[in-house]
């Protein structure tokens, strides 16, 4: 939504087919603002007609009167039920195309994206905006027409039956929307985005903390150790703060201005008696002008409440607008090669807010059925040299290709499809054993179970109650984090995939998971193209190539026996990993 943002230009973007719902909203609301006037000044008329006539008054004239003011108060409750009716039904599907548009953008965006965010503050950011925008458009917005139309009757009004009280009555006007303007401006925007950015800081924040809660405890730590939660809640104390008292001055004259005219009225009304030649005339439009100022009082009240909710309105659809700027994955048409493998063509890459390239011209083909070993430090770039393979990001130079084709010109689906990822620490979602290994897609019992043999899954599949439809993580059903990698390389025999990228897959494991992965992974590599990542060296001895990393640069390659003779840094830190599993306790 690159506009001007306004409420017109909001519901146009977001629910243009329900426009004359928009129109409605204005019409029914407008309307109900001036049948909520009719019923102030028939009571005026009765009033009128007692004070001046007395006990001589036209009783059937204060009968219509009242029969006009039950008529008005019915229409206007029928006319009131449609504007919102009309209004519910906009924001209904402004805050359902709101979500779909924002889901649908969230799936079109890198994998790398949902690494670097926060995916609860991802969920808030379009949950909470969301709920916001229907907030504002189903209640506030109603109030706007109406409370816009009832000033402006209110001065006709005023004005035509005595000009001396109106006056004295727009002065409290002016000076109340003098004040209440001062609120709707940009500094006031500014303060309350601030305010509620550390709203949202505080909420993230006390979630790490709370689930850090046993490390506080076992420690005997304070709120302090938990910096960032600590200054969070300093940050809040001093933007709830700062806001509330830039607000308060305002707020409390924009109170008293409404209040003035009630205030005065009666002591000018007695000013005005000693002089008028129609005393009791005098003092029945002083009635109407008591009424109408309480009228006034309340619907101004309203109107800062309605400004207060659209400046939200206004930064919700704004922090909406920061996930839509994140750029989508473009489909490129690049001329495809006859090469088999993934090549990789000058490729560099830097991540987004840092300076230092996380992989740096790097040049190098994968061929076709072999297996390859990434080797380096920690931040060489090994992980995000996968990454890129699976286009989680867009490179900045160069080009990767597999099967002679540029990954930005592959449907995101079919490359998917191409590879298999097993990360260091695998998700599972709260969803059954079969929803976990399929991920969606459609197969037979007997394709899931014969993935389940190939992994080493069997002795789970074996504790679930309920077979393959037991739902993980309820009633006492969980796997440790060996199994869940178990249960994520099932996934990948069961998509056979062409490509296998294994990101150090037993990291985590203990030795009685690690050595079935380890051989579950022998099985899944053969007849694709491997690579992997490795930090025990002794595991790709076997490999058909080794590649070194530092820095983001790619600085030798080449098997095992070849390194350990022509690289002083693998051979370095061969050693190095071999003293490191020959350690062990001195006796004491």
């Amino acid at each position: 939504m690159n506009k001007k943002i306004s409420i017109k230009n909001v519901i146009t973007f977001y629910a243009k087919e329900k426009m004359p719902l928009y129109y409605l909203t204005v019409i029914f609301s407008a309307i109900y603002g001036i049948l909520s006037v009719i019923p102030y000044y028939l009571i005026w008329q009765i009033a009128r007609e007692l004070i001046i006539n007395g006990t001589s008054a036209d009783k059937n004239k204060i009968v219509s009167y009242a029969i006009y003011i039950f008529i008005s108060q019915i229409i206007g409750i029928i006319v009131s039920f449609s504007g919102l009716m009309a209004s519910h039904l906009l924001a209904f599907r402004i805050e359902k195309n709101i979500r779909h548009n924002a889901i649908n953008h969230l799936l079109s965006l890198p994998i790398g994206y949902f690494e670097n965010e926060d995916t609860g503050r991802i969920r808030r950011m379009i949950d909470d905006n969301a709920s916001k925008t229907h907030t504002f458009i189903a209640h506030m917005f109603p109030d706007i027409a109406s409370s816009t139309v009832i000033p402006i009757l209110f001065i006709i009004m005023i004005l035509s039956v005595d000009y001396r009280l109106g006056l004295l009555c727009i002065a409290g006007v002016i000076i109340g929307m003098a004040n209440m303007f001062s609120l709707m401006g940009p500094k006031t925007k500014e303060l309350m985005g601030e305010y509620m950015q550390s709203s949202e800081n505080l909420s993230i924040n006390g979630v790490e903390f709370i689930r850090g809660i046993p490390v506080v405890k076992v420690f005997n730590q304070s709120v302090e150790s938990f910096q960032r939660f600590y200054a969070s809640i300093m940050d809040y104390d001093e933007k709830a703060k700062f806001f509330v008292n830039f607000c308060k001055k305002p707020m409390i004259f924009y109170t008293l201005s409404l209040f003035m005219p009630t205030i005065l009225l009666g002591p000018l009304t007695m000013i005005l008696i000693r002089h008028s030649s129609s005393p009791l005339e005098l003092l029945s439009k002083s009635i109407l002008y008591i009424l109408m100022s309480m009228l006034l009082h309340s619907v101004l009240m309203k109107l800062a409440t309605v400004s207060e909710a659209k400046n939200m309105f206004f930064i919700s659809i704004e922090k909406l607008n920061d996930i839509f700027e994140n750029k989508q994955m473009p489909n490129m048409n690049i001329e495809k090669t006859n090469q088999e493998g993934i090549s990789f063509e000058n490729v560099s890459f830097t991540y987004m807010g840092k300076e230092t390239p996380a992989i740096n011209d790097i040049s190098f083909n994968f061929k076709k059925n072999k297996t390859y070993a990434l080797v380096g430090a920690s931040g060489s770039g090994k992980s995000t040299l996968l990454e890129l393979i699976g286009r989680f990001y867009d490179i900045d130079k160069g080009s990767i290709k597999i099967d002679g084709q540029d990954i930005r010109s592959i449907d995101e689906d079919i490359l998917l499809s191409k590879l298999a990822i097993v990360f260091q620490e695998s998700k599972l979602l709260k969803r059954t054993l079969r929803e976990n290994i399929t991920m969606g897609k459609n197969y037979s019992d007997d394709e899931i179970l014969n993935a389940i043999k190939l992994s080493g899954c069997e002795d789970i599949l074996s504790n679930m109650k309920n077979g393959l439809d037991t739902m993980i993580g309820e009633q006492g059903t969980y796997v440790s984090g060996g199994e869940a990698q178990r249960i994520s390389i099932a996934r990948a025999f069961l998509r056979n995939p062409d490509i296998l990228l294994l990101d150090e897959a037993t990291a985590y494991a203990d030795p009685e998971n690690e050595h079935k992965i380890s051989e579950s992974i022998e099985k899944l590599k053969q007849g694709k193209t491997c690579i992997m990542i490795a930090h025990r060296l002794n595991s790709i001895t076997n490999v058909d190539k080794i590649l070194i990393m530092q820095h983001g640069k790619l600085i030798d390659s080449g098997n095992h026996e070849e390194l350990m003779q022509n690289s002083p840094y693998y051979r370095q830190l061969y050693e190095n990993y071999s003293r490191s599993i020959k350690w062990r306790v001195a006796n004491a």
